[in-house]
């Protein structure tokens, strides 16, 4: 017999059924109690029956979320992410998830309680980003407690999070980028500003290139690393996250300019120092050899848009600019895709495609001009 119920009290029924046999083959039951008439308990052995057969079965355990997302963040995250991941998971762990469910038992966790969850995040006057980032993180790990057999399913696809309003980028134009590098003269990091102007590249991907991975002779540099500001670590250097993070880039004349004087300068720094220099064989340096503090370059860049009053530009708009003035001047999405290092193409037409109608139209008129010199061209061969 598979299962069955016996009564053991008023309004209370034990459910008693066969699970799966362990390694050495013995029958093994399982027991449930359940609360109401005797229909609510045969449909409820009737449901556990169904999952059995279906492989869903899952075994109850008294363990919390609170205990099962320490023990994702120790057994998986700690091995499978970046270090930066690391941190970024376990501060939405700590200051989100355990506070508001980490008390509830993990297979009693349920959709209500989650979307209870992120109207109260949003009350509190946090951002519909930082709740979304919170869903996909929680979402991630209960989809790992799915495969390990802590629960049948994932709750989170049952629950909406919120959507948040894109930001508007403040891609600069070619008036705008003259202003910029003329404002930039004076400030330590023009040439930062140059290199991501010129190339796409994010603020890490900028700061933590080094010399290795530059090819002056042809132009070309190699993206393998980002250098990050590290909570109670400081700066350190961090391998790209994704195949299509770590990329070749080449660029113009304007950056290997740029970067042969910055190779010159480092040799004048090295002879007037001495061993007082530091030989960390980063691009972009300090005179002692110490790379450039990223919240620093930043810093510094806003105040060049000050005097150069650009306001509202970020830094990280170099890289919307970059990509959207080679997407305006024809260059294939696929092409800037690849610069950007973006996973797929489909991530760069998402968010350039305020840039695109003005694509198309110039790519329309090209057609165009195409088809009437060929015609102009037929027509005078004819009079010939």
């Amino acid at each position: 017999m598979r299962g069955y119920i016996r009564k053991r009290g008023e309004n209370r029924w034990q459910l008693i059924f066969d699970v799966p046999r362990l390694a050495d083959g013995k029958r093994r039951q399982a027991r449930r109690t359940v609360h109401g008439t005797k229909r609510d308990a045969q449909a409820k052995l009737r449901e556990l029956l169904t999952a059995l057969d279906k492989g869903d079965y899952v075994t109850p355990t008294k363990e919390t979320v609170e205990a099962f997302l320490e023990r994702w963040l120790e057994i998986y995250v700690s091995h499978r992410t970046s270090p930066r991941t690391q941190r970024d998971y376990r501060g939405i762990v700590n200051r989100y998830l355990i506070p508001c469910i980490g008390g509830l038992s993990l297979v009693a966790l349920r959709p209500s309680s989650v979307q209870a969850l992120y109207a109260s995040l949003l009350e509190r006057g946090l951002s519909a980003r930082t709740v979304l980032h919170t869903h996909r993180l929680l979402s991630e790990a209960l989809s790992h407690a799915v495969k390990w057999g802590l629960v049948a399913r994932n709750v989170c696809t049952a629950v909406d999070p919120p959507r948040p309003q894109r930001h508007e980028m403040a891609a600069l134009d070619a008036k705008g980028v003259g202003r910029l590098l003329e404002a930039a003269e004076s400030s330590p990091y023009r040439d930062v500003f140059i290199v991501s102007l010129y190339t796409g590249l994010r603020r890490s991907e900028v700061l933590g290139l080094r010399w290795e991975n530059v090819d002056l002779k042809n132009n070309r540099l190699h993206v393998v690393s980002g250098l990050h500001h590290l909570t109670g670590e400081g700066l350190v250097l961090l391998p790209a996250k994704t195949a299509r993070s770590r990329r070749p880039v080449t660029f113009t004349n304007e950056v290997t300019d740029a970067l042969r004087q910055i190779r010159g300068a480092q040799i004048v720094h090295k002879l007037q120092l001495g061993k007082a220099r530091q030989d960390t064989g980063f691009v972009f340096t300090r005179p002692d050899g110490r790379p450039f503090d990223p919240a620093k370059v930043t810093n510094g860049f806003a105040k060049v848009m000050r005097d150069a009053e650009l306001l509202g530009v970020r830094l990280h708009d170099l890289r919307h600019t970059h990509a959207s003035l080679m997407l305006q001047a024809g260059v294939h999405p696929k092409v800037v895709s690849e610069r950007l290092g973006h996973a797929s193409v489909n991530i760069t037409l998402d968010t350039y495609s305020h840039v695109l109608p003005g694509v198309q139209e110039a790519a329309a008129e090209q057609f165009s001009e195409l088809l009437t010199k060929t015609e102009d061209s037929e027509v005078d061969s004819d009079v010939a």
